[in-house]
Order: structure tokens, then C-alpha cells, then sequence
């Protein structure tokens, strides 16, 4: 990270009888680090359970090699509330690249908290990069707005006194989506011709925003006699949902507007763990075989 140094001279003198002062004109310059750091990332935004890329970019600005380069990142841990939380998972191994060249794979150091890379050396004015990847935990939450910050340090052997430890951080956010799963579920079983079949399908939005403007298709082979068909406990008039041959259509075309509301993330106090409860639905539907 660059300094700006700033120096004026101040000359005190007598002027005869009386003392006086003078003061140079202000100047400055650029101090340059020895090193310098970026981080980034290949996605623009994470889900729960997501592998991410990450890059680490060092640049030595020096004219000479640096030696025994430490970079340390600390994989998004933050605190919230009472507790302090690591959301990223390291999933080795890495990969170093010098002067945009691939030149090994990278063991790391990984603790509970940060992981820790070792790069030999970078040759003077080049630039190292790694590249690595980590998994989106159980302790990362998804409600929307939510987002893990990562960031990373270098640090190596140096002779410069006015060098210090550098960092940058990314800053990653939760995407915005819905993700519908499915469940069927049938009784009796096994039935016998002329009992009446009822059907509960269970539809759960895993994402983070509601999922909007359903369109429930369902074809009963051998079709149902005398269907009833429910939303949520509520039974529909014939006029919310389209029967027609055996298949079942209820949307907002057919006079019933659906939508899945967003699962919700909430975080123990205790073990830190992000709990996603998804949100949902039940249709039920009967009719006489």
C-alpha cells in the first residue's frame, strides 16, 4: 500500500535584534511498499454449499527477490453477535503461478480460522499468484443482503523498516434466487378400483426470494373421478384450478396465483451453525379411481 511522506524544513535565525523564522516549501513523495496485495474471486456471488475460486495477487515492487513470502488468508471469519464465525471451507490444494506462469501446486497451513500459503520467492518487479478454492459452509447464511467478506495478508523477511504488514480484502454477495424441490406423497397403498386416491404434493423454495408465478401440471393415468383439490389446507373452487382429461393445471392462469416464499436463515448462538428453513406450500388432491 502506498504512503505519501511529506517534509518541510523550518530555519530560525535573527533578524538584528529580533528573532524570526522561516519554512520551506512542503514537499512529497510516494513510498511504495515492498510488496502488494489483491484478492478476487472467479464468482460474482455465492450459494450455501458453493465451491468458490479465490486469486491471490502479490506483487513485489522491489528491485531485488523477496524471499520467504507469507500470505495468510482468513477464509470470511467474522463475528456475529456472540460468536465468531468461519463460513469458508479451504478445499486444497492450490496453485502458485509466477509472472502469470504455472510453477507448482501449494501446500497450506490450514487452521481453524485462516489458512496460511508459503511462496519461496518472487523475483524483483514480478508478480505471484494463487489460486484456490473453498466451500461455502454451514456457517454462512443466505438471506438476502447477506455476504463474506475475505481477507488476505502478506507479510515476509524484509530489511526495510517502513514496511509493514499489507492486506485487501473481497467482498462476496449472497445471489438472489429461488430453488424449487418437489415431494409426492400417495395413500392408501395399496388402493383397490373405486376408492377414492389422495395425492400431497410438497413444494419447498430452498433459494432466498420468493418463487413466483406457479404453474402446478400434474397427469393422473388412470384419471381421478370427482377430484378435490386443496392449497394449503384451504380447499380451491373448480373455478382455481383446470381439469381436463385427466390432467390437473392450477397457476393464476386458471384463477390461482402461486408463490413459494423464500426459505429463511437463522444463525445458533451457541454453535454458530446457519439453519436454512425453506419455505413452502402443500397441495393436496382426491378423487375416486
Amino acid at each position: 500500500m502506498a504512503t505519501i511522506i511529506t517534509n518541510r524544513a523550518t530555519v530560525n535565525y535573527n533578524s538584528g535584534t529580533a528573532a524570526a523564522v522561516a519554512f520551506s516549501n512542503t514537499t512529497s513523495t510516494v513510498l511504495n511498499g515492498s510488496l502488494s496485495i489483491t484478492k478476487s474471486s472467479l464468482s460474482s456471488g455465492y450459494r450455501t454449499g458453493q465451491e468458490l475460486t479465490y486469486i491471490i495477487t502479490v506483487t513485489n515492487n522491489r528491485s531485488t527477490p523477496a524471499q520467504t513470502v507469507s500470505v495468510t488468508d482468513n477464509l470470511g471469519t467474522f463475528t456475529d453477535g456472540t460468536i465468531t464465525v468461519t463460513p469458508l471451507t479451504y478445499v486444497g490444494t492450490a496453485q502458485l503461478f509466477i509472472n502469470g506462469a504455472f510453477v507448482s501446486d501449494l501446500d497450506a497451513l490450514v487452521g481453524t480460522d485462516n489458512v496460511l500459503f508459503e511462496i519461496a520467492s518472487i523475483p524483483a518487479g514480478g508478480t505471484a499468484q494463487i489460486f484456490y478454492r473453498a466451500r461455502v459452509n454451514e456457517f454462512a447464511c443466505a438471506n438476502v443482503g447477506a455476504e463474506i467478506i475475505n481477507n488476505a495478508c502478506v507479510d515476509y523477511v524484509c530489511d526495510c523498516a517502513c514496511d509493514e504488514l499489507i492486506c485487501d480484502s473481497f467482498t462476496l454477495p449472497v445471489e438472489e434466487y429461488a430453488d424449487i424441490t418437489v415431494a409426492k406423497s400417495v395413500c392408501p397403498n395399496p388402493v383397490t378400483c373405486g376408492e377414492r386416491l389422495n395425492y400431497v404434493i410438497d413444494i419447498y423454495n430452498n433459494g432466498n426470494i420468493d418463487a413466483s408465478d406457479i404453474v402446478i401440471t400434474d397427469v393422473f393415468d388412470p384419471a381421478l373421478e370427482g377430484i378435490t383439490v386443496s392449497l394449503n389446507g384451504t380447499a380451491l373452487l373448480a373455478d382455481g384450478y383446470s381439469y381436463v382429461g385427466g390432467v390437473l393445471t392450477i397457476s393464476s392462469a386458471t384463477g390461482t396465483a402461486i408463490t413459494v416464499p423464500a426459505a429463511v436463515c437463522t444463525r445458533d448462538q451457541t454453535t454458530g451453525i446457519a439453519t436454512i428453513t425453506p419455505g413452502k406450500i402443500s397441495v393436496a388432491v382426491s378423487g375416486t379411481l
